[in-house]
């Protein structure tokens, strides 16, 4: 599939048909103030079919595409937020090459 219909209304992955709906008017309002582009009329009128027809299970979904596919999967744990276990693993890799281009000096 090239085209993602709750991407293209804006609104998350299983939402339901009363949130597609209101996505939907909001988003073809926007077009008609415009000028009305009938290109993007037929996506949004497209996505809402789409969704009208929609998985019933979305947990277990593998079509249509999802980014991020697992949103948990960016929410840190823990005492240490990845991205600064991350700058600290970088940081002894900094002073280990600067240290290995250094020479002690006599004693």
């Amino acid at each position: 599939m090239d085209r993602n219909p709750y991407v293209i209304l804006g609104i998350p992955f299983g939402a339901p048909r009363a949130t597609a709906n209101a996505a939907f008017a909001r988003k073809a309002q926007a077009l008609k103030r415009d000028g009305g582009d009938l290109d993007r009329m037929t996506d949004l009128t497209w996505a809402l079919q789409r969704i009208s027809v929609a998985i019933t299970e979305p947990a277990t979904a593998m079509d249509p595409y999802r980014i991020p596919a697992d949103p948990q999967a960016f929410q840190t744990g823990g005492d240490e937020a990845p991205r600064q276990v991350a700058a600290r693993e970088y940081l002894r890799y900094l002073v280990l090459a600067r240290a290995a281009k250094m020479s002690l000096p006599p004693p």
